[in-house]
């Protein structure tokens, strides 16, 4: 979504991602929302054509027009295939090495899983083959059905696995099989992360036009070239799959996104894969905040990145997102395999090759096989499920006032807590971290009392939490309970989200005891989601969203107030990166955070600020693989240094 100015000129630490909401019948509601669901898409741009040729970041693309409207190709490069209607680059799906695994679309990332080089085949036809899998672009099943998938498969050189390339117009191309005579597209013009690739009838729509950019160049949209990207070790960025889409896309699992840790040989400085207690002792409050969370002694340094810069430091975490409309029915949950048509549910985001929650078990495997420096040190998968606001779309009224209308209709909240049942399950006994619907905490203060908001639990959920009143803060323990029983090992966080936190913390202290938030295992709060001098910027808004010593100080005083109010330790999410080394340019925005919080690390600590992670709010803002080295320099310092101890 794109956003829109804020009311106020303060960064938010309080769950309100830079924003802050107006007054209405004294509580603060929401204004001008900025939607959590973002991916960095890389936007940048710089392809032109001129007669048959193109000219990619100053140099010409071998891709000549031939007869008929037909193109060869120098089958000697490996390209990114960057679609024109979406900005995105063909991908093999997480890696994946397997027969029949997807093909996807996803932000360019430059990784091996995003490459491909052309195998002439004869007659003007070619196949396309994925660097890292060396297996090649294939109609799956030899169908000439509209709409069937294109997968990976082993080279057989099958006609199914042929392709001629047609001539589009400024330099693109279609991608035509030779056995179904259909063109490549992104199936329904998606333009998220995770967009299914398919087959479908020539009609020469810029969801069938690739634009084939030389690895290693600048155009399309990637990041390669990047002035001041740093050098980040060229390892696979796998997938930098990271899914939340933002619309009904097709995401898919994310190499970017925290995982779930197993036992290991991690280093000393490496937290320990042992489960413990996420929030700490004492359910009460008083400043009873334990000196270990998730297995840690120090505080965790992660965030939101692809896997090349993940292994670059000794990163602990890595985020992502969980949302979607909810499964219609319990055959979605049992289904040995996806279905084309469920594509748009969260637990099919990986496509039909893959088993129904594929994404959430693969993230974890994935991260849990982390290493730093050759060795292993296996990470932990921070997941944020962000589902009621897909749920208020259901109830017909969308953000904010649909989700309190979602959740006092058994009917849609019956399909929610199926659907985020089947979401623990999937998680079983990693050791993750989950945080629970970043601002809708807020909407239900809006309204008041958090006991006296409407909501069917026990009839949503008899067997879990049939015990439970029937309001806001019943499902606030409901989900809290349900996290503990179907994910024994996971630490559930409830979002903080206080949009009024400058004047009224005590309210704020007062509605999170109300929710129960002592249940739970620590807090989770937003800093703002977006790089400062991209809000500077008069179109932007002209805000001034750095810190000082004053700001900083404010907001820490904050955190520690609630974190001691329950006695819960508080998690700092989606802080922005950039820093002041950047050119307020695409992806290079200026900011503060990150250079002030690594700096100041034992007032961190003494907030009971447990964990910072990293990452950009918007997909044109600052990125760990955009900021020159800035975080990964930091975070190798840190944990050369020994940590910081909780506190």
């Amino acid at each position: 979504m794109s956003p829109r100015p804020s009311m106020s000129s303060e960064a938010s630490p309080a769950g309100g991602r830079g924003r802050r909401r107006r007054p209405s019948s004294g509580s603060a509601l929401a204004e001008g929302r900025q939607s959590h669901r973002r991916r960095r898409l890389y936007q940048r741009r710089g392809f032109w054509a001129a007669v048959g040729l193109a000219v990619v970041g100053g140099s010409v693309v071998v891709v000549n027009t031939a007869s008929a409207g037909t193109v060869d190709v120098d089958t000697k490069p490996w390209y990114m295939l960057v679609n024109r209607n979406s900005g995105e680059a063909l991908d093999g799906l997480n890696y994946a090495t397997n027969d029949g695994a997807p093909a996807v679309q996803w932000a360019r990332h430059d990784g091996t899983n995003q490459q491909w080089r052309f195998i002439d085949a004869g007659d003007g036809n070619y196949r396309l083959q994925n660097r890292n899998s060396g297996k090649v672009l294939d109609d799956y099943g030899w169908s000439k059905t509209a709409g069937s998938t294109m997968v990976q498969w082993h080279d057989l050189n099958g006609a199914n696995q042929q392709f001629h390339l047609e001539k589009s117009s400024d330099g693109y191309v279609r991608l035509i099989n030779r056995h179904s005579g259909m063109a490549v597209e992104v199936q329904d013009g998606s333009k998220a992360d995770g967009g299914r690739i398919a087959q479908y009838w020539d009609w020469g729509g810029a969801n069938q036009q690739w634009q084939l950019v030389p690895v290693g160049s600048a155009g399309g949209t990637g990041t390669a070239g990047d002035p001041g990207a740093g050098a980040v070790p060229t390892v696979p960025a796998v997938p930098t799959n990271s899914a939340k889409p933002t619309t009904a896309g097709h995401p898919v699992p994310t190499g970017q996104a925290p995982g779930g840790t197993h036992p290991s040989s991690a280093p000393s400085s490496a937290p320990s894969s042992v489960p413990a207690p996420a929030g700490g002792s004492g359910g009460g409050g008083g400043g009873n905040v334990a000196t270990r969370f998730m297995g840690s002694s120090t505080v965790l340094i992660g965030g939101s990145m692809n896997d090349a810069a993940a292994i670059a430091a000794p990163f602990d975490v890595r985020y992502n997102y969980v949302h979607s409309q909810p499964a219609p029915s319990s055959d979605y949950y049992t289904a040995s395999r996806c279905k084309a048509e469920w594509s748009s549910w969260w637990g099919c985001w990986t496509g039909e090759t893959t088993a129904p929650g594929f994404y959430v078990t693969w993230g974890d495997q994935h991260v849990a096989q982390a290493t730093y420096q050759g060795k292993p040190r296996p990470q932990k998968y921070f997941w944020t499920w962000y589902s009621l606001r897909d749920l208020g779309d259901m109830a017909g009224q969308g953000d904010g006032p649909g989700e309190v209308v979602a959740i006092n209709r058994a009917d849609l909240l019956t399909r929610y807590l199926n659907d985020y049942r089947f979401f623990l399950q999937k998680i079983g006994t990693s050791q993750d971290m989950i945080d629970i619907e970043p601002d809708f905490w807020g909407y239900v203060r809006s309204l008041g009392d958090p006991h006296k908001v409407g909501a069917q639990v026990t009839a949503s959920n008899p067997a879990d939490c049939g015990s439970q009143e029937n309001s806001a803060a019943g499902l606030a323990q409901c989900m809290i309970a349900m996290a503990h029983k179907y994910a024994p090992n996971v630490g559930a966080g409830f979002h903080l989200t206080c949009w009024d936190w400058t004047t009224n913390t005590q309210g704020c202290v007062k509605d999170y005891a109300a929710l129960g938030a002592k249940n739970a295992d620590f807090l989770v709060s937003d800093v703002v989601d977006r790089d400062a001098g991209w809000y500077a910027k008069p179109e932007n808004g002209g805000r001034d969203t750095f810190w000082n010593d004053q700001k900083a100080t404010a907001a820490l005083t904050f955190y520690k107030t609630m974190a001691e109010s329950v006695g819960k330790p508080v998690v700092l999410w989606q802080i922005p990166v950039g820093n002041m080394a950047q050119n307020n340019t695409l992806n290079h925005y200026k900011d503060d955070k990150v250079d002030w919080l690594m700096s100041h690390l034992d007032q961190v600590a003494n907030a009971h600020v447990a964990a910072l992670l990293f990452g950009a709010g918007q997909q044109e803002q600052t990125a760990v693989e955009t900021d020159g080295n800035n975080l990964i320099n930091k975070t190798i310092a840190y944990r050369n240094a020994g940590g910081t101890p909780l506190k």
